[in-house]
């Protein structure tokens, strides 16, 4: 965040140097006129750069936050809920042991990805749609992997239900059916055949005997 302010401030503070540099070449209103730019532009740069360390502030502390919650805060497996909650609870505290992070942190973040992809996926955005199938593809996966060995087949079954029925607000609208345009063609095209021939000119009469010189035989 240090660096974002250094850079902000250095071309700031070049901009205000070019232009006291050359006072001459700019006339007055044009003067007033890159000021003003750049005292927004320096306003809205310190407004954005407060907005992104406070949620750099706020971002840390719910990690430390969720890192602090016990990993067995978790329900006990109990219900449809439970038949499909537990075993994902239970697969990220196995994985939660090889990594730096806490059970608590992934299953938070695990909800977090799982309400974006659905809020984002009902109002049509591309992005998270794909995000909730992914979500509920590994979702899959870790009930297949953490579920018990007997019940593992009714778990994920369960669970896909669950995500087919919650998909129905996700992909509201998405269709399979490709989409056709039927717009008018900008050239119309009217074929015609056209026929080019020469005739010969029409021979005047008295000229089928011949030339003058040739006369018929008398006796």
């Amino acid at each position: 965040m240090r660096d974002i302010r250094e850079s902000i401030g250095g071309s700031l503070l070049s901009s205000a140097a070019t232009l006291l540099a050359h006072p001459h070449e700019t006339s007055p209103d044009v003067w007033r006129t890159n000021w003003i730019k750049a005292a927004a532009l320096f306003g809205g740069l310190s407004l954005i750069v407060l907005m992104l360390d406070t949620a750099g502030d706020i971002a840390s502390a719910t990690l430390k936050g969720l890192s602090a919650v016990p990993a067995t805060s978790g329900g006990d497996g109990g219900g449809l809920w439970g038949t499909v909650d537990h075993p994902v609870r239970v697969f990220l505290a196995d994985q939660a042991a090889h990594l730096s992070v806490a059970p608590a942190a992934l299953y938070a973040f695990w909800q977090l990805t799982g309400l974006v992809g659905l809020v984002g996926g009902f109002f049509g955005n591309a992005g998270a749609r794909i995000v909730w199938l992914l979500f509920g593809i590994g979702s899959l996966a870790m009930i297949w992997s953490a579920a018990p060995a007997g019940g593992r087949a009714a778990a994920t079954g369960l669970a896909a239900l669950m995500w087919a029925l919650a998909s129905m607000f996700a992909l509201r609208g998405l269709t399979l059916r490709p989409v056709v345009h039927n717009h008018p063609p900008q050239y119309q095209f009217n074929p015609a055949l056209h026929l080019h021939a020469t005739l010969p000119a029409p021979t005047p009469a008295g000229d089928d005997l011949g030339p003058d010189h040739i006369h018929p035989l008398q006796r």
